[in-house]
């Protein structure tokens, strides 16, 4: 090989940058992340709704004795339900205003990442509350106190392991927030 050509192949590679992004690619990852977080979300707010409606209704039902914090409970339980009908709506039609670009695509997974991580911590409060209304209501109805203890011993397991659940939303959030941020740059 001549010093010209060995020159001239250099110089070619000088003129190209050492790091480029495939668009294409990260795209894709993009695209991708976007549905796992569109996915886990429309699942969540599923479960949410017909949970909440579910046992708000067989709660309402079922009290035949008219407890006044079983009822403030189912109360509480549809009023959820309703609620998270009206935000599913609503972030769906908010969905519909992003652009198809890759950063319209990354904006568009990242809102609904900070709308999951949103719900994830309504729905641990709402343990909490709902908790409180069935010690509550079993201490009205005159059930062994020990029931009390045993029953709020499992509301507080429950909220302790839903955080495991919050630290996955929130670690999927940061992600996208990361991912956002490097393309900002």
């Amino acid at each position: 090989m001549e010093f010209e050509e060995v020159q001239s192949i250099w110089g070619a590679q000088d003129a190209q940058p050492i790091f480029r992004v495939d668009e294409k690619e990260l795209h894709e990852k993009v695209l991708g992340r976007k549905k796992k977080a569109l996915r886990i979300t429309n699942i969540s707010e599923l479960i949410l709704i017909f949970t909440y409606l579910g046992a708000g209704s067989y709660v309402w039902y079922l009290n035949v004795r008219g407890v006044f914090f079983m009822y403030l409970m189912a109360g509480w339980m549809i009023a959820m339900a309703l609620l998270g009908i009206f935000r599913r709506v609503r972030r769906i039609v908010a969905g519909r205003r992003f652009d198809r670009t890759v950063r319209g695509e990354l904006e568009h997974a990242l809102a609904v990442a900070r709308y999951q991580v949103k719900l994830s911590r309504m729905g641990r409060w709402n343990i909490i509350l709902i908790g409180v209304f069935c010690v509550f209501g079993m201490w009205e109805s005159g059930k062994s106190p020990w029931v009390g203890v045993w029953v709020g011993l499992f509301f507080v397991f429950t909220y302790y392991l839903s955080g495991f659940e919050h630290g996955c939303y929130k670690r999927q959030r940061e992600r996208l927030e990361e991912l956002y941020d490097k393309l900002g740059d």
